[in-house]
């Protein structure tokens, strides 16, 4: 049975054929309700009526997909580690050596890691070219075109998220949401805007998540998360010291600090 973020861009509504989550209630889209017993794609003889060759690039896709879903938790802890030997005591040549390197190691990794999602986008596209209607069968499940590129929109963002750009991780997010809407990018979003310190913009991510999938892998988590930040409080995440120091020589400008960093 197909796992991870591939469950969760499957199944297709009845009603209208739009990808939703596996385990949604209703659709997204035109609002049909959805029974267990719906079909997981737009029509039955989706799969055997898709264009063998295009399958065939489908599968390479899945399988540069299912190894970088795999790497990629291995990315994170790689990266997890180099922040906490940055905020480790050490000897500062020693220390300055050791971060460069641990960053080089997780900028080859990522890009490695990009690059076998560019190979899947491009497997994609050539399937797309021989059957646009092309999809491909992971035993109870069915991949479309589009559920193709949402997942692979959505590991990229996981990657830039882990090593990269805040904002261009919430981009890529917004884009694979356009493809497809998933429960897992709304969660990643709202992970997103709690490290940023804005609580509305990410409960109402958190919320959307459990609206798509509400018991689904990820329902536990966002409810926690969700429930943090209808709790938020604002707190100080400067250093006092240097506030004192600025209001004794420079306050108009320890006014401005304590405004950035109250967040």
């Amino acid at each position: 049975m197909a796992s991870g973020p591939a469950a969760r861009f499957a199944s297709y509504c009845t009603e209208c054929g739009n990808p939703i989550a596996s385990t949604a209630k209703f659709c997204t889209n035109c609002g049909a309700t959805l029974g267990l017993d719906r079909p997981s794609s737009p029509s039955s003889n989706l799969a055997s009526a898709t264009d063998g060759r295009a399958v065939v690039h489908l599968k390479r896709a899945w399988g540069l997909m299912t190894e970088v879903e795999k790497a990629t938790e291995a990315f994170r802890n790689r990266a997890i580690q180099h922040d906490a030997q940055i905020d480790e005591d050490q000897p500062f040549v020693a220390g300055l050596i050791g971060d460069m390197k641990s960053a080089r190691q997780l900028k080859q990794q990522k890009s490695s890691l990009t690059s076998d999602l560019d190979l899947a986008k491009q497997e994609v596209e050539k399937a797309a070219v021989l059957d646009p209607d092309a999809a491909m069968r992971l035993d109870s499940v069915v991949l479309s075109i589009r559920g193709f590129q949402a997942m692979i929109l959505n590991l990229s963002g996981q990657i830039e998220m882990i090593w990269g750009q805040s904002r261009t991780a919430k981009e890529i997010f917004v884009r694979s949401l356009q493809i497809a809407e998933a429960a897992e990018p709304y969660y990643m979003l709202g992970l997103l805007y709690e490290s940023e310190y804005n609580p509305t913009e990410a409960l109402k991510h958190f919320e959307r998540c459990l609206e798509i999938d509400p018991d689904g892998d990820l329902s536990v988590s966002a409810l926690r998360e969700a429930s943090a930040m209808r709790n938020y409080k604002k707190k100080f995440r400067g250093s006092w010291g240097l506030f004192f120091l600025m209001v004794l020589f420079f306050f108009p400008a320890a006014i401005v600090y304590f405004v950035v960093k109250y967040k």
